[in-house]
């Protein structure tokens, strides 16, 4: 056993606090794990056993396409690197905000260096399972049946997490003193979305120039490819680096090493130099009282209007949430690079933006009707209020169908503009899927608060679950057959979602998950 205050025995208690944030329990969570690896670990068996013995071993470095095998490497180290550094940044400012335990730190005859230390490094170490139970087996494999050096592409992995990690400290930092507190949590969550969709972003937009016939790059998808083996890519290149070091050359691995080495522990410095006043900022924030606005005694437009101004101004009051929410609008990018330019494919665009959008309001309606609803701060105090309950509920509904349809809004109207008839049918779909989405989230509700939507939302039963993903699914493949021209064929999936959600429904005194 470990010695109580050591590094290990930190380590273990932060590595058991990031496994119970998960949706599961610690016990289903590892059944389902090592069920999962298992399975994986059988597949690429099979997989690799017939084509790993025709895989060259590594490093890759004088053979005439090793510049080209290095770039792919690093496409893949990049999209990797991206999805680590938005979770760091994420667990450093969960770290910072969300922990509250500063006095605790402090009080403690434990070195504040050494569990921010620990700390920092658990960000890393917590990051690891999911790539190495994606990446672990088939490298294995490679390493049995193509080349042991392939181990290396292991270890490459560790070292990476903690350069990411190394980076979203130095991020978090940097903002704090920029911007301040305040702004550094929803700037931090930006960024980490950004940082997690910016790799296939990329490839989405470089893809956009070879459909609608713009940039340099070519216009059609052969001569793309043919300019892409075309290029004289030098293996030995600096900014393949990273790429040389996961395919075991023994210089980059070790230069690689030595970088990772003091980039981490220089960043845990500056880091923790200024956590305890930054933690102490970030206590500090939105709890300074405001006077009291004459206003909000003069209620006259009614229940349903105060509601409904309530929800927003609240949602408007939070930026953190907007940004939660609006990530996720990030990927319509893609799509609408497409649809902003001229050319013959944009009435096929436009048929395929029509069910996406049905399907992206859907999950923001159930997003915003969980705030409005089942993360109501003061839920006592609205069951109390001389006004029937049903009535309270209506105006949290129209609230957050209201907040799918502003962020919509821009949307719908360039889709309208370029196929009006795509522009409609998308209208009724946002439409459908947005009051079907907040009418199960109001029926079936799971209350939690509004800092869980950040960090891990309650999930709902299975049952209405799976019935919400037929409901969604079911309108979007009527919108898409409508938009295709077949508008008969659309009654039946829009008759099964109509079913099921009827079938979703709970009477007023029975409204749980």
């Amino acid at each position: 056993m470990t010695r109580p205050g050591s590094a290990l025995w930190l380590l273990a208690h932060e590595l058991r606090l990031f496994w119970r944030r998960g949706t599961l329990t610690p016990k289903s969570g590892l059944i389902l794990a090592v069920g999962l690896v298992s399975g994986w670990l059988l597949l690429s068996f099979f997989i690799l056993q017939r084509i790993g013995p025709a895989i060259p071993p590594p490093p890759f470095l004088n053979g005439p396409g090793d510049g080209l095998t290095l770039l792919a490497v690093g496409v893949v180290i990049a999209f990797i690197g991206s999805v680590m550094l938005a979770s760091a940044t994420l667990a450093t400012v969960d770290v910072i905000y969300l922990r509250n335990d500063l006095d605790l730190l402090l009080s403690s005859p434990i070195s504040p260096w050494r569990v921010l230390t620990v700390r920092t490094s658990a960000i890393a170490v917590g990051a690891l399972p999911v790539y190495a139970g994606l990446l672990g087996p088939p490298l294995l494999w490679l390493a049995l049946f193509s080349s042991p050096r392939w181990l290396f592409s292991i270890l490459f992995l560790v070292t990476l997490a903690f350069a990411a990690t190394a980076v979203a400290l130095l991020i978090v930092t940097v903002l704090f003193r920029l911007i301040g507190p305040k702004k550094t949590r929803v700037a931090a969550q930006i960024l980490s979305a950004v940082f997690g969709a910016g790799v296939f972003l990329t490839f989405q937009y470089l893809n956009y120039f070879n459909i609608s016939g713009g940039g340099e790059l070519r216009q059609n998808q052969q001569q793309l490819t043919t300019w892409i083996t075309s290029l004289s890519i030098d293996p030995h290149s600096w900014w393949l680096l990273p790429a040389r070091a996961s395919t075991a050359d023994p210089t980059s691995f070790l230069a690689w090493v030595a970088g990772v080495s003091v980039v981490f522990p220089l960043s845990v410095f500056i880091f923790s130099r200024r956590f305890v006043s930054d933690a102490a900022a970030a206590a500090g924030t939105g709890r300074s009282r405001r006077g009291m606005d004459a206003r909000v005694a003069l209620i006259k437009e009614g229940l349903t209007a105060s509601v409904v101004r309530k929800e927003l101004r609240l949602l408007l009051r939070d930026p953190l949430l907007l940004s939660q929410i609006g990530m996720q609008m990030l990927y319509l990018l893609p799509l609408g690079f497409i649809l902003l330019q001229p050319g013959s494919g944009v009435t096929f665009t436009a048929q395929a933006f029509a069910p996406v959008l049905t399907l992206l309001a859907s999950t923001l309606a159930g997003s915003l009707i969980w705030i409005t609803v089942s993360a109501e701060d003061a839920p006592d105090l609205i069951a109390s209020a001389p006004v029937p309950a049903g009535a309270v509920d209506r105006a949290k509904l129209f609230a957050a169908v209201m907040g799918v349809l502003a962020l919509m809004a821009l949307p719908l109207a360039i889709l309208a503009w370029r196929d009006p008839v795509s522009g409609v049918w998308a209208l009724a779909g946002v439409l459908a899927a947005s009051f079907a989405s907040a009418l199960i989230g109001l029926w079936r509700r799971s209350p939690g608060s509004r800092k869980d939507f950040v960090r891990r939302r309650q999930k709902p039963s299975l049952i209405t679950g799976l019935g919400q993903a037929f409901v969604v699914f079911g309108l979007s493949g009527a919108i898409a057959l409508c938009v295709y021209g077949f508008p008969l064929a659309a009654v039946i999936p829009a008759l099964i979602a109509g079913a099921i959600l009827g079938a979703l429904y709970k009477p007023p005194g029975d409204r749980r998950a």
